[in-house]
């Protein structure tokens, strides 16, 4: 059984530069897990010690029931989907999807049968004989995908494969992506900085920031309960409100309204409440939640919704909220913040305080 473990894994190249520190995570057979986060959080740079190209300062990488963190890249079984397709220019499809099946001397006829096989599967049949350059973006791509799927490796790694497709044809691959990777049920890891091939794509998502796994979950728990600041700020768009607010005893204060507080173990003088755009509402006669009054000051047209910033009353604060119509500037409305929807994290830590 395939199984990918990653454990105490740390990359350092200068004092100063460590850009992976002290990762573990599994990913099980038929996992897809993606590796989520801003520039220069360690994603990258996590991919290339599993696939080989860097080696870690400390720690290990496990396929299956092997050690490979002294293996070379070629040895460990892997397949590498990369940004920039990299394919040869020379060569056509099927010589591209072949290639490296041949330098692992697989007979001829096994060959023609396992290239004929993932061609039948992203629809290139009719592409066998062209080069890339006589191929659209979503071709070569499926090329690249072809020719690691071909090898029947252990694992699948893929480095931002979607970010040079244009948005309907990273729509469109996506959802080819997803139905080719659940039929294969090897572990899957996928690098990516968009927030909707992470949260459509896996079962697992690993949010990095500064080079430290922030949270490792089921992409709908880590969207309606994240573990700290970092990810209820990250993922979300338009992002979470975040508000800074004071407290007075069993209570946060937002313009002339107090919130009360779950019964935390300490009380605080300080305390951040997250609330996200779709969660807040327009007051209702059977109001379930916490009242506030805002002031329209921006309006930005989504298409089929609008979103709107607020200014809360009695407050310096701004709350963002996304509704079907529009309001115009300057119009003073209620909102209510239910309370099953409100996060609250710790000023200095930004951990999630439970409730």
């Amino acid at each position: 059984m395939a199984k990918l473990q990653l454990k105490n894994l740390r990359k350092q190249f200068t004092p100063n530069v460590i850009p992976v520190k002290d990762i573990n995570i599994e990913v099980e057979e038929g996992e897809f897990l993606t590796l989520l986060g801003p520039s220069g959080c360690g994603k990258s740079t996590l991919l290339r010690l599993i696939a080989g190209l860097e080696t870690p300062t400390q720690g290990r990488v496990i396929i299956g029931d092997r050690d490979v963190t002294n293996i070379p890249p070629g040895d460990r079984n892997i397949a590498m989907v990369f940004q920039s397709y990299a394919l040869y220019p020379h060569m056509t499809v099927f010589e591209n999807i072949s290639a490296s099946l041949k330098l692992r001397k697989i007979p001829p006829d096994e060959i023609q049968q396992r290239v004929n096989d993932v061609a039948q599967k992203l629809d290139l049949v009719n592409l066998l004989a062209r080069k890339p350059k006589e191929m659209s973006g979503g071709q070569r791509q499926r090329v690249a995908l072809a020719r690691s799927l071909v090898r029947n490796p252990e694992v699948f790694l893929l480095d931002e494969p979607l970010s040079n497709l244009d948005a309907l044809l990273r729509e469109q691959v996506r959802a080819e992506l997803k139905q080719l990777f659940n039929a294969q049920q090897k572990p899957v890891v996928y690098v990516t900085h968009d927030q909707t091939e992470a949260m459509t794509l896996s079962s697992k998502v690993a949010i990095l920031s500064d080079g430290y796994l922030q949270q490792l979950d089921a992409p709908h728990q880590i969207y309606s309960s994240p573990a700290n600041k970092f990810v209820a700020g990250f993922v979300g768009s338009p992002q979470m409100n975040l508000l800074t607010l004071k407290c007075e005893e069993n209570y946060a204060i937002l313009g002339d309204c107090k919130i009360y507080l779950p019964d935390f173990s300490t009380r605080k003088k300080q305390i951040i409440m997250g609330i996200r755009p779709e969660d807040v509402r327009f007051s209702r006669a059977e109001n379930l939640g916490i009242t506030i009054k805002g002031k329209v000051v921006l309006v930005e047209d989504l298409g089929k919704e609008k979103l709107l910033i607020l200014q809360v009353e009695n407050s310096a604060e701004n709350i963002k909220v996304i509704v079907p119509y529009d309001l115009t500037w300057g119009e003073l409305v209620t909102l209510e913040l239910p309370t099953k929807q409100i996060h609250w994290f710790d000023v200095e830590s930004g951990d999630r305080l439970l409730q």
